[in-house]
């Protein structure tokens, strides 16, 4: 390889990396666990589901997370990230395909528990280990920049699946979705590489005067050694509070804008203004957090969440999209901070089976935040309850993450 190309491949090449990982988010998270929820009316118009039945469906794919997101860490760790992303894809098509012939709630259910095989393997965890190993420099910039995919397709998918949902039919819309993940297949077969040593390149930001076998996924803590620290579990049990309260409103929440009076339009405005929030949080927090001290930002968004969700409370109409507003920047915020955190504590060396297991606790509340959400409905015909609990569960993560700074001290020592 030529100077002028290694040069070319190191400058540049992780850049496309971290965008590409951007847009692989955009088709795994946004169909599998994000903006399904547009669809809502239209099934329960269809099959008269009640509000906690819909939701079980929208949480297995949480519950499939829980039990075999360890399993696929463990397996990113043996094997290419780049396999694991090609399954994934390939299952998310055939099911998003398969959706339009439902015609019952038992066979959607089955359908999302391939939603939840296709997270697992080619969701946040695959592509946080991908963008990470190509960046020695700026990783929390470009982190930043693909977890804010996580939001992107919440921004214009709303609008566009209501579109075909108006214009054709809720079947056809998930037929049509299917060629998202068909085209993001080909496109990593094509252009995605595993690692800067696939191309004989070094990641982003190293040095010519460092070690010419230096390597990212050779760095930082066992899985062993960082289970044995208080940094790990609190991250694992604040994960589980937070994705708990986030994924129960956001899951409801095209149901909760309609029970408060607006029309089907406005209510997919509001999940897309969430989303678009979302994506500016995930990228300014992550940004700033190479500047500014990790821990405060990640506390000072815990509490701006919180401050959303007693706005939400108090379930008046006109004040909905300001509290929708502060929520989504919020969870950017802590969502992006929460895997900063994560690779600059523990390193890539076991990143796999140590995110897998940190994302176990943020899928179980993912699971139970849905379904206890919609419960509460169906046995108070309000939200209000429910997000009252949602409530008290963000201010045990805010006391909880006040420990992070004196935790993670302990564990570099």
């Amino acid at each position: 390889m030529n100077i002028s190309k290694s040069i070319f491949l190191t400058k540049f090449y992780p850049w496309l990396i971290c965008v590409s990982g951007l847009f692989i988010l955009v088709v795994i998270n946004g169909l599998t666990t994000t903006v399904i929820t547009v669809f809502d009316k239209s099934l329960i118009n269809e099959f008269h589901w009640t509000r906690s039945e819909l939701k079980a469906r929208d949480a297995l794919p949480n519950f499939i997370s829980f039990f075999f997101i360890l399993l696929s860490g463990t397996l990113m760790d043996k094997f290419r990230v780049k396999k694991m992303m090609l399954f994934g894809t390939a299952i998310l098509c055939i099911s998003l395909a398969s959706y339009s012939f439902i015609t019952s709630k038992f066979e959607a259910y089955f359908l999302h528990v391939l939603f939840g095989v296709a997270y697992i393997t080619s969701g946040s965890v695959a592509t946080i280990i991908l963008v990470s190993t190509w960046f020695r420099e700026f990783k929390g910039l470009a982190l930043g920049i693909t977890l804010a995919g996580t939001s992107l397709g919440g921004i214009f998918l709303p609008n566009l699946i209501g579109h075909w949902i108006d214009h054709y039919s809720w079947r056809e819309a998930f037929l049509y979705l299917s060629f998202f993940p068909a085209i993001l297949f080909f496109y990593i077969v094509f252009v995605i590489k595993s690692s800067p040593s696939d191309l004989g390149i070094k990641p982003f930001g190293f040095s010519t005067q460092q070690l010419e076998n230096e390597n990212l996924l050779m760095e930082g803590l066992s899985y062993h050694d960082a289970t044995k620290s208080q940094t790990f579990w609190l991250i694992c049990f604040s994960g589980f509070l937070s994705f708990y309260s986030v994924v129960g409103i956001v899951s409801n929440l095209i149901l909760h804008t309609l029970d408060l009076g607006f029309d089907k339009t406005t209510a997919r405005y509001a999940l897309s203004v969430y989303f678009l929030v979302a994506f500016i949080g995930k990228l300014l927090v992550a940004t700033l957090g190479d500047f500014f001290d990790n821990f405060k930002v990640f506390t000072l968004c815990c509490i701006v969440l919180t401050m959303g969700c007693i706005g939400l409370y108090t379930m008046n109409p006109d004040t909905l999209f300001i509290y929708i507003g502060l929520i989504g920047f919020s969870w950017g915020g802590i969502y992006s901070m929460y895997n900063v955190l994560t690779v600059k504590t523990f390193g890539l060396k076991s990143a796999g089976k140590i995110n897998g297991t940190i994302s176990m606790f943020e899928s179980a509340g993912a699971f139970l935040g849905p379904i206890i959400t919609g419960y509460i409905y169906d046995k108070t015909h309000s939200y209000q309850n429910a997000f009252l609990l949602i409530i008290l569960l963000m201010v045990i993560a805010v006391l909880i993450s006040l420990k992070f700074r004196k935790a993670s001290l302990q564990t570099i020592s």
